[in-house]
């Protein structure tokens, strides 16, 4: 039987770990290396959303009926279709 030891975590170093990471694309890169696609707000269009696949593919869409529905696509990811 395997004994699990508990570390201490420090809530507020974390979530500033946290916060240096998502602002140097740290966390981004390591999200799509571990096989995630990242979604975020498109600026420019109200209901519309970014989608970065592990791929280096970009979308724009939105989700209708829980699945996303691609608007547009990157010029330069193009090629990956």
């Amino acid at each position: 039987m395997t004994k699990l030891v508990a570390e201490s975590l420090d809530i507020l170093d974390l979530s500033y770990e946290i916060e240096r990471d998502s602002k140097s694309g740290a966390l981004s890169d390591s999200l799509l290396k571990q096989g995630h696609t990242l979604y975020s707000p498109y600026a420019t269009e109200a209901g519309q959303l970014i989608r970065l696949l592990p791929s280096g593919k970009i979308d724009r869409g939105h989700f209708r009926d829980g699945v996303f529905v691609v608007t547009k696509i990157a010029p330069e990811s193009e090629s990956d279709v």
